[in-house]
């Protein structure tokens, strides 16, 4: 493997340690596991803009850069933004932050190669399954 996959898988597994982290320390603490929903789910809208910007950086970096994918890749950000108004319910949050993830990669997979496809399924289903389990359990 080269040392940029190498290195990009080593980012993402580290990535997935706060989606983990949280999700456990929301089930295993039962006194204090509602402290860690917030955190989970703010990680949640950084890591869906991040993949939004990287949409971004994408299509600047055509040599013919369309509007389209542009304005499309804000939305992950603003989707992730308004799950923080006032009054948004912890549970739509969170199926908002998964939908996202999962259309992220939905958006990625035609043109990613097979390396990268594998990377982000790893990280989508990690990130995606814990958010689940916090899910489901309130």
């Amino acid at each position: 493997m080269s040392p940029v996959r190498t290195v990009a898988w080593g980012l993402t597994l580290a990535g997935l340690i706060p989606f983990v982290g949280c999700a456990a320390l929301f089930v295993l603490s039962p006194q204090s596991g509602d402290l860690w929903v917030l955190p989970l789910a703010a990680y949640g809208a950084i890591i869906l803009s991040f993949l939004g910007g990287a949409r971004w950086g994408r299509a600047l970096a055509e040599p013919a850069p369309k509007v389209a994918p542009l304005i499309l890749s804000n939305l992950p950000a603003v989707a992730a933004w308004l799950t923080f108004v006032p009054g948004v319910p912890q549970a739509l949050q969170l199926i908002v932050l998964m939908a996202g993830l999962v259309a992220m990669l939905a958006w990625d997979w035609p043109s990613a190669p097979g390396w990268y496809r594998a990377l982000r399924v790893t990280a989508t289903v990690g990130a995606v399954a814990s958010l689940g389990v916090v899910l489901a359990a309130l």
